[in-house]
């Protein structure tokens, strides 16, 4: 690759890595963060808030979805990026200056969650600001590729998060890590957000918008309402599936599998850098094959295989617990990597194409995978079923399957 698109790439990643490093912060501090901001004699209740602060910032995505899709559209792809940077990236460092719930009561969670929907408006805009880069900025025939670059750079972001915090609970112990040592990785944050701003300063935008007063969300819902909802029916399946498995697994595996806080949290880990390999790959696999059809493929797949998955976790053998996290990955790898090119190229107006993708990846991300923790969490309290994610991810892999296939009989037919 020449510097130019090394610099192109890097750019449009960067803002992904913050993004879900912060996310890996969650996940991983879940239960420290739940006993710290929302203390309660039943610790499950105290996880269900943990998780509901992360929702109520996921929440926001679909309205920063709107805002910086329309700032993408209307005035240029890099002054969305920059912006949504900078606004994402200033919550993430201050929430490890908070005050806990023993220090200044009702307000700890209350600043918590304030930030958290900062955060989640600004990712909104931020997620599907670098894909539409991303996929527009791509050479010929790797758009798939290219727009994999955001989860590559997603799942950077959790590896980073995942291994810091892992190696402070190793290094520190879980008393200082509960006392202060939570807060280190939040204000770490921070490095990565100046190396962004000074990627994104320079930046180059191919795409010049046009002069015109429609609203390209009212547009959108107008004339393309048929794709609107077939993406976001698509996209909702794989980030619940994401959000179970990089976020939601630790815990479960805790709970079922028995698993020590370290053990899932080092699975966790290498369940990230396996998914830094195979997001590439399946990307280019989409570019040869076509990513509907390897979306098919990969939601079939998942409707059949993730209740055996499940069933050779909860064994509670760790070579098996590694073998079915590492199917998840392979699965949610080759269905999500061609979701990134396939929804920016859903619609054929560039005028559209930010604000079509960020509303439909911020409310499948923010609305679909933020509540996912925290539905999983209380799905497991009311049945006392292990194995109670794996039907409701089967139940949307087999939804999105058949839009899938519909999908592609339209296209076969087209051509």
């Amino acid at each position: 690759m020449h510097r130019k698109q090394w610099r192109i790439i890097s750019a449009g990643v960067i803002g992904n890595i913050i993004e879900y490093y912060d996310f890996a912060l969650i996940g991983f501090l879940a239960v420290m963060m739940g006993e710290l901001f929302f203390p309660s004699s039943n610790p499950t209740l105290s996880l269900i808030g943990s998780f509901s602060a992360f929702a109520a910032g996921m929440i926001m995505r679909p309205i920063g979805a709107i805002f910086f899709g329309h700032i993408g559209d209307k005035i240029g792809r890099k002054y969305a990026l920059i912006g949504s940077l900078i606004l994402m990236a200033l919550p993430t460092f201050l929430i490890g200056f908070l005050p806990t719930y023993a220090q200044i009561g009702i307000l700890a969670p209350i600043l918590l969650v304030l930030l958290r929907m900062i955060q989640g408006f600004s990712v909104g805009g931020e997620y599907a600001s670098s894909i539409v880069y991303l996929v527009e900025e791509a050479p010929h025939g790797n758009g798939n590729l290219y727009g994999s670059f955001v989860s590559l750079g997603a799942k950077i972001g959790m590896a980073l998060g995942a291994g810091l915090c892992g190696f402070l609970l190793a290094y520190l112990g879980e008393d200082a890590m509960r006392e202060w040592g939570w807060r280190v990785p939040f204000w770490l944050s921070l490095l990565i957000a100046l190396t962004g701003i000074y990627l994104r300063k320079g930046l180059s935008d191919n795409y010049h918008p046009k002069a015109e007063k429609k609203i390209p969300i009212v547009e959108i819902l107008k004339h393309h309402r048929k794709e609107f909802y077939d993406f976001l029916i698509i996209a909702s399946a794989i980030w619940l599936l994401y959000y179970t498995l990089f976020v939601y697994l630790p815990i479960w595996l805790q709970h079922y599998a028995h698993l020590s806080k370290l053990q899932s949290s080092s699975i966790n880990t290498y369940s990230i850098i396996m998914g830094v390999i195979f997001i590439p790959l399946m990307a280019m696999v989409a570019d040869k094959i076509g990513s509907l059809k390897l979306m098919s493929y990969a939601s079939l797949a998942l409707t059949i295989l993730i209740y055996p998955i499940f069933y050779i976790m909860n064994s509670g053998v760790y070579w098996l617990i590694i073998l079915g996290v590492a199917m998840m990955v392979l699965l949610i790898c080759s269905f999500q990597a061609p979701i990134f090119a396939s929804t920016v190229r859903a619609i054929k107006e560039h005028g559209y194409r930010a604000s079509f993708t960020a509303v439909i990846l911020g409310s499948a991300a923010g609305i679909v995978g933020g509540l996912t923790p925290a539905i999983m969490t209380s799905l497991q309290e009311i049945t006392k079923d292990p194995f109670a994610p794996a039907y409701l991810i089967a139940t949307a892999s087999l939804i999105s399957f058949f839009v899938i296939k519909r999908k592609l009989s339209l296209e076969i037919n087209k051509n």
